[in-house]
Protein backbone atom coordinates (compact mmCIF):
# COMPACT_ATOMS: atom_id res chain seq x y z
CA UNK A 1 0.00 0.00 0.00
CA UNK A 2 2.92 2.20 0.80
CA UNK A 3 3.75 2.33 -2.90
CA UNK A 4 0.29 3.14 -4.05
CA UNK A 5 0.19 6.07 -1.17
CA UNK A 6 3.43 7.24 -3.18
CA UNK A 7 2.06 7.29 -6.55
CA UNK A 8 -1.50 8.23 -6.77
CA UNK A 9 -2.09 11.94 -7.04
CA UNK A 10 -5.41 12.04 -7.36
CA UNK A 11 -8.60 10.82 -8.87
CA UNK A 12 -11.42 12.63 -10.77
CA UNK A 13 -14.86 11.06 -11.33
CA UNK A 14 -16.78 11.49 -14.09
CA UNK A 15 -19.74 9.14 -13.19
CA UNK A 16 -22.29 9.10 -15.62
CA UNK A 17 -23.40 5.54 -15.19
CA UNK A 18 -27.15 5.17 -14.39
CA UNK A 19 -27.08 1.76 -12.86
CA UNK A 20 -24.39 0.54 -10.81
CA UNK A 21 -25.15 -3.55 -10.72
CA UNK A 22 -22.41 -6.31 -9.96
CA UNK A 23 -21.97 -6.73 -13.92
CA UNK A 24 -20.42 -3.51 -14.16
CA UNK A 25 -17.07 -4.21 -16.63
CA UNK A 26 -14.18 -2.39 -15.54
CA UNK A 27 -11.26 -1.16 -18.36
CA UNK A 28 -7.93 0.46 -17.73
CA UNK A 29 -5.78 2.19 -20.11
CA UNK A 30 -2.71 3.50 -19.04
CA UNK A 31 -1.76 6.44 -21.47
CA UNK A 32 -0.03 10.16 -21.53
CA UNK A 33 -1.43 12.93 -22.89
CA UNK A 34 -0.41 11.98 -26.45
CA UNK A 35 -2.90 9.18 -26.46
CA UNK A 36 -5.91 11.04 -25.33
CA UNK A 37 -8.09 10.69 -28.67
CA UNK A 38 -7.12 7.25 -29.29
CA UNK A 39 -8.22 6.04 -25.42
CA UNK A 40 -11.03 7.85 -26.37
CA UNK A 41 -11.75 6.24 -29.25
CA UNK A 42 -11.30 2.96 -28.15
CA UNK A 43 -13.76 3.60 -25.21
CA UNK A 44 -16.06 4.90 -27.68
CA UNK A 45 -15.98 1.06 -29.62
CA UNK A 46 -16.47 -0.32 -27.00
CA UNK A 47 -19.71 1.48 -26.02
CA UNK A 48 -21.40 1.74 -29.18
CA UNK A 49 -20.86 -2.16 -29.81
CA UNK A 50 -22.09 -2.96 -26.41
CA UNK A 51 -24.66 -0.58 -25.29
CA UNK A 52 -26.31 -2.43 -23.06
CA UNK A 53 -23.15 -2.84 -21.11
CA UNK A 54 -22.50 -1.14 -17.76
CA UNK A 55 -18.88 0.28 -18.17
CA UNK A 56 -16.36 1.81 -15.72
CA UNK A 57 -12.96 3.38 -17.44
CA UNK A 58 -10.53 3.41 -15.44
CA UNK A 59 -7.89 6.18 -17.17
CA UNK A 60 -4.51 5.94 -15.54
CA UNK A 61 -1.69 8.99 -16.47
CA UNK A 62 0.26 11.95 -15.57
CA UNK A 63 0.26 15.05 -17.65
CA UNK A 64 -3.20 14.75 -19.12
CA UNK A 65 -4.23 18.61 -20.48
CA UNK A 66 -7.73 20.01 -19.16
CA UNK A 67 -9.50 19.97 -22.37
CA UNK A 68 -9.02 16.52 -22.82
CA UNK A 69 -10.50 16.10 -19.18
CA UNK A 70 -13.18 18.13 -20.05
CA UNK A 71 -13.68 15.77 -23.25
CA UNK A 72 -13.56 12.96 -21.61
CA UNK A 73 -16.52 13.89 -19.11
CA UNK A 74 -18.14 14.65 -22.38
CA UNK A 75 -17.46 11.17 -23.33
CA UNK A 76 -18.51 9.72 -20.25
CA UNK A 77 -22.17 11.44 -20.44
CA UNK A 78 -22.22 11.04 -24.28
CA UNK A 79 -22.52 7.43 -23.40
CA UNK A 80 -23.65 7.06 -19.84
CA UNK A 81 -20.61 5.61 -18.49
CA UNK A 82 -18.06 6.26 -15.29
CA UNK A 83 -14.90 7.48 -16.35
CA UNK A 84 -12.55 7.86 -13.49
CA UNK A 85 -9.01 9.54 -14.31
CA UNK A 86 -6.15 8.83 -12.00
CA UNK A 87 -3.35 10.91 -11.75
CA UNK A 88 0.34 9.51 -11.16
CA UNK A 89 3.38 10.26 -9.58
CA UNK A 90 5.80 9.15 -11.99
CA UNK A 91 8.71 9.73 -9.23
CA UNK A 92 8.00 6.16 -8.22
CA UNK A 93 8.94 4.85 -11.62
CA UNK A 94 11.19 7.67 -12.49
CA UNK A 95 14.56 4.70 -12.51
CA UNK A 96 12.56 2.71 -14.69
CA UNK A 97 13.62 2.84 -18.36
CA UNK A 98 11.68 4.15 -21.30
CA UNK A 99 11.60 4.19 -25.10
CA UNK A 100 10.40 7.03 -27.32
CA UNK A 101 7.41 4.82 -28.26
CA UNK A 102 7.22 3.55 -24.47
CA UNK A 103 6.67 6.30 -22.33
CA UNK A 104 6.25 5.93 -18.56
CA UNK A 105 2.77 5.40 -19.26
CA UNK A 106 3.11 1.87 -20.17
CA UNK A 107 4.42 1.12 -16.22
CA UNK A 108 0.25 2.40 -15.31
CA UNK A 109 -1.12 -0.79 -16.09
CA UNK A 110 0.63 -2.59 -12.74
CA UNK A 111 -0.66 -0.06 -10.68
CA UNK A 112 -4.33 0.03 -11.47
CA UNK A 113 -4.94 -3.36 -9.79
CA UNK A 114 -4.06 -1.97 -6.34
CA UNK A 115 -6.59 0.77 -6.83
CA UNK A 116 -9.32 -1.48 -7.71
CA UNK A 117 -9.10 -4.28 -4.78
CA UNK A 118 -12.85 -4.01 -4.38
CA UNK A 119 -12.97 -5.39 -7.97
CA UNK A 120 -12.81 -9.18 -9.28
CA UNK A 121 -11.79 -8.56 -12.68
CA UNK A 122 -10.21 -5.55 -14.89
CA UNK A 123 -9.94 -5.59 -18.63
CA UNK A 124 -6.56 -3.59 -19.58
CA UNK A 125 -6.54 -2.26 -22.85
CA UNK A 126 -4.01 -0.38 -24.85
CA UNK A 127 -5.47 2.55 -26.17
CA UNK A 128 -4.67 1.61 -29.98
CA UNK A 129 -7.60 -1.07 -29.31
CA UNK A 130 -10.38 -0.57 -31.45
CA UNK A 131 -13.77 -2.95 -29.84
CA UNK A 132 -15.48 -4.01 -33.42
CA UNK A 133 -18.23 -5.91 -32.00
CA UNK A 134 -20.11 -7.62 -29.63
CA UNK A 135 -16.94 -8.73 -26.67
CA UNK A 136 -19.50 -10.82 -24.29
CA UNK A 137 -16.91 -13.94 -25.26
CA UNK A 138 -14.37 -11.52 -24.01
CA UNK A 139 -15.78 -10.66 -21.06
CA UNK A 140 -17.51 -13.86 -20.36
CA UNK A 141 -14.08 -15.57 -20.04
CA UNK A 142 -12.87 -17.52 -17.24
CA UNK A 143 -9.29 -17.59 -16.27
CA UNK A 144 -9.36 -20.87 -14.81
CA UNK A 145 -7.59 -20.05 -11.43
CA UNK A 146 -4.98 -17.72 -13.85
CA UNK A 147 -3.45 -14.53 -12.53
CA UNK A 148 -3.99 -13.19 -16.57
CA UNK A 149 -5.57 -14.20 -19.49
CA UNK A 150 -3.25 -13.02 -22.59
CA UNK A 151 -3.02 -13.87 -26.39
CA UNK A 152 0.25 -15.48 -27.68
CA UNK A 153 2.32 -12.80 -29.78
CA UNK A 154 3.46 -12.89 -33.41
CA UNK A 155 5.49 -16.21 -34.09
CA UNK A 156 8.57 -14.47 -34.65
CA UNK A 157 8.29 -12.33 -31.19
CA UNK A 158 7.61 -15.94 -29.11
CA UNK A 159 11.05 -16.89 -30.64
CA UNK A 160 13.01 -14.02 -30.10
CA UNK A 161 11.89 -12.81 -26.83
CA UNK A 162 11.66 -16.54 -25.54
CA UNK A 163 15.79 -16.99 -26.33
CA UNK A 164 16.67 -13.73 -24.95
CA UNK A 165 14.42 -13.73 -21.45
CA UNK A 166 15.49 -17.71 -21.37
CA UNK A 167 12.01 -18.42 -21.45
CA UNK A 168 11.27 -22.19 -21.48
CA UNK A 169 8.55 -24.27 -22.64
CA UNK A 170 6.60 -20.29 -22.61
CA UNK A 171 4.31 -19.28 -25.22
CA UNK A 172 5.22 -15.24 -25.24
CA UNK A 173 2.27 -12.89 -25.05
CA UNK A 174 1.43 -9.47 -26.20
CA UNK A 175 -0.03 -7.49 -23.26
CA UNK A 176 -2.33 -4.75 -25.22
CA UNK A 177 -4.82 -6.64 -23.85
CA UNK A 178 -4.76 -8.19 -20.65
CA UNK A 179 -7.65 -9.68 -18.20
CA UNK A 180 -6.12 -9.40 -14.85
CA UNK A 181 -7.83 -11.62 -11.73
CA UNK A 182 -7.03 -8.71 -8.80
CA UNK A 183 -7.19 -10.58 -6.28
CA UNK A 184 -4.40 -13.31 -7.21
CA UNK A 185 -1.93 -9.77 -9.16
CA UNK A 186 -2.03 -8.33 -5.95
CA UNK A 187 -1.37 -11.60 -3.93
CA UNK A 188 1.14 -12.19 -6.04
CA UNK A 189 2.83 -9.36 -5.32
CA UNK A 190 3.32 -8.75 -9.65
CA UNK A 191 3.83 -5.05 -9.43
CA UNK A 192 6.83 -5.09 -6.93
CA UNK A 193 8.03 -8.47 -8.80
CA UNK A 194 7.82 -6.70 -12.53
CA UNK A 195 9.63 -3.62 -10.99
CA UNK A 196 12.28 -5.38 -9.16
CA UNK A 197 13.21 -7.54 -12.31
CA UNK A 198 13.69 -4.50 -14.80
CA UNK A 199 15.69 -2.35 -11.89
CA UNK A 200 18.26 -5.21 -11.65
CA UNK A 201 18.67 -6.35 -15.90
CA UNK A 202 17.15 -3.14 -17.77
CA UNK A 203 19.23 -4.07 -20.69
CA UNK A 204 17.47 -7.31 -21.02
CA UNK A 205 13.89 -6.05 -21.29
CA UNK A 206 14.14 -4.56 -24.85
CA UNK A 207 9.95 -4.10 -24.67
CA UNK A 208 10.16 -2.96 -21.02
CA UNK A 209 6.95 -4.09 -19.09
CA UNK A 210 5.61 -6.84 -21.63
CA UNK A 211 8.78 -8.88 -21.31
CA UNK A 212 8.71 -8.37 -17.41
CA UNK A 213 5.01 -9.79 -17.06
CA UNK A 214 6.43 -12.84 -19.60
CA UNK A 215 9.10 -13.51 -17.08
CA UNK A 216 7.14 -12.97 -14.01
CA UNK A 217 3.97 -14.23 -14.76
CA UNK A 218 4.56 -17.31 -16.51
CA UNK A 219 2.80 -20.71 -15.32
CA UNK A 220 0.05 -17.99 -14.70
CA UNK A 221 -1.36 -17.45 -17.82
CA UNK A 222 -4.57 -18.48 -19.44
CA UNK A 223 -3.86 -17.87 -22.90
CA UNK A 224 -6.41 -16.74 -25.40
CA UNK A 225 -8.25 -16.64 -29.36
CA UNK A 226 -6.35 -13.98 -31.59
CA UNK A 227 -9.82 -12.15 -32.18
CA UNK A 228 -9.11 -10.90 -28.57
CA UNK A 229 -6.36 -9.08 -29.54
CA UNK A 230 -6.05 -8.95 -33.17
CA UNK A 231 -2.06 -7.80 -34.33
CA UNK A 232 -2.01 -9.83 -37.61
CA UNK A 233 -5.09 -9.70 -39.52
CA UNK A 234 -4.08 -12.09 -42.26
CA UNK A 235 -4.02 -14.80 -40.57
CA UNK A 236 -7.51 -14.42 -39.12
CA UNK A 237 -11.33 -14.42 -40.10
CA UNK A 238 -12.02 -11.03 -39.81
CA UNK A 239 -15.26 -11.39 -39.45
CA UNK A 240 -14.53 -13.11 -36.13
CA UNK A 241 -12.17 -10.35 -34.76
CA UNK A 242 -13.27 -8.72 -31.49
CA UNK A 243 -10.08 -6.38 -30.69
CA UNK A 244 -8.12 -4.95 -33.55
CA UNK A 245 -4.75 -3.72 -32.31
CA UNK A 246 -3.28 -1.25 -34.34
CA UNK A 247 0.31 -2.21 -33.08
CA UNK A 248 2.81 -1.45 -35.77
CA UNK A 249 3.61 1.88 -36.67
CA UNK A 250 2.39 4.50 -38.01
CA UNK A 251 -0.78 4.61 -35.76
CA UNK A 252 -3.93 5.64 -37.25
CA UNK A 253 -4.65 9.00 -36.19
CA UNK A 254 -1.00 9.90 -37.78
CA UNK A 255 0.00 11.82 -40.89
CA UNK A 256 1.81 8.81 -42.37
CA UNK A 257 -0.85 6.54 -41.98
CA UNK A 258 -2.78 6.46 -45.47
CA UNK A 259 0.25 6.59 -47.40
CA UNK A 260 1.48 3.11 -45.58
CA UNK A 261 1.37 -0.21 -45.76
CA UNK A 262 0.49 -0.99 -42.68
CA UNK A 263 -2.88 0.78 -44.44
CA UNK A 264 -5.05 -1.39 -46.03
CA UNK A 265 -9.18 -2.00 -47.25
CA UNK A 266 -10.06 -3.56 -44.33
CA UNK A 267 -8.46 -0.80 -41.23
CA UNK A 268 -7.83 2.30 -43.29
CA UNK A 269 -11.02 3.50 -41.98
CA UNK A 270 -11.87 1.91 -38.96
CA UNK A 271 -10.09 4.26 -36.43
CA UNK A 272 -11.61 6.82 -37.83
CA UNK A 273 -15.14 5.97 -37.87
CA UNK A 274 -14.91 5.58 -34.01
CA UNK A 275 -12.83 8.98 -33.22
CA UNK A 276 -15.70 10.25 -34.88
CA UNK A 277 -18.40 9.06 -32.23
CA UNK A 278 -16.08 10.80 -29.46
CA UNK A 279 -15.57 14.90 -28.83
CA UNK A 280 -12.45 14.83 -30.40
CA UNK A 281 -13.86 14.37 -33.72
CA UNK A 282 -12.92 16.09 -36.65
CA UNK A 283 -9.17 16.39 -35.16
CA UNK A 284 -6.56 16.82 -37.96
CA UNK A 285 -4.21 14.05 -38.20
CA UNK A 286 -0.89 14.09 -36.58
CA UNK A 287 2.51 15.21 -37.90
CA UNK A 288 5.44 13.54 -36.68
CA UNK A 289 6.73 14.70 -33.25
CA UNK A 290 9.97 12.91 -32.55
CA UNK A 291 12.75 11.93 -34.86
CA UNK A 292 11.40 8.09 -35.31
CA UNK A 293 8.01 9.36 -36.50
CA UNK A 294 9.57 11.61 -38.97
CA UNK A 295 11.36 8.53 -39.71
CA UNK A 296 8.50 6.32 -40.20
CA UNK A 297 6.93 9.30 -42.24
CA UNK A 298 9.72 9.68 -44.75
CA UNK A 299 9.79 5.67 -45.53
CA UNK A 300 5.74 5.91 -46.02
CA UNK A 301 6.13 8.56 -48.13
CA UNK A 302 8.96 6.59 -50.37
CA UNK A 303 6.40 3.60 -50.12
CA UNK A 304 3.76 5.78 -51.69
CA UNK A 305 6.74 6.69 -54.47
CA UNK A 306 6.51 10.69 -52.94
CA UNK A 307 10.31 10.33 -53.08
CA UNK A 308 10.79 14.34 -53.23
CA UNK A 309 9.07 14.46 -50.08
CA UNK A 310 10.53 11.38 -48.51
CA UNK A 311 13.92 12.84 -49.18
CA UNK A 312 12.97 15.74 -47.40
CA UNK A 313 11.78 13.95 -44.69
CA UNK A 314 14.52 11.62 -43.71
CA UNK A 315 17.03 14.98 -44.18
CA UNK A 316 14.38 16.20 -41.31
CA UNK A 317 14.85 12.51 -39.70
CA UNK A 318 18.87 12.82 -39.46
CA UNK A 319 18.70 16.69 -38.26
CA UNK A 320 16.97 15.73 -35.51
CA UNK A 321 18.24 12.27 -34.59
CA UNK A 322 21.30 14.31 -34.82
CA UNK A 323 20.41 16.77 -31.73
CA UNK A 324 17.92 14.49 -30.27
CA UNK A 325 21.46 12.38 -29.26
Amino acid sequence: MNILTNTLKSKTKYEYLISQTHSNIHIGYGIDNNYARCCASSIASFCFNNPTKNFNFHIMTNDLSTTNKKQFEQLAQLYSVNIYIYEINIDTLAKLPTQTHLPIATYFRFILPLILDNVDKLFYIDADIICLQNADDLFNINLNNNIIGAVPDLPWMNKKRNKTLNLQNHIYFNAGMLIINIDKWNNFNTFAKVLQAIQNEPQKFRYLDQDALNLILTKHIQYLDTKFNCIDINNIDKKNIILLHFAAHPKPWNIAFPISKVCNEFNKNLYQYYENKTPWKNLSLELPKNYKEIKIYAKALKYNKQYLKAVKQHLNYLISKYFHS
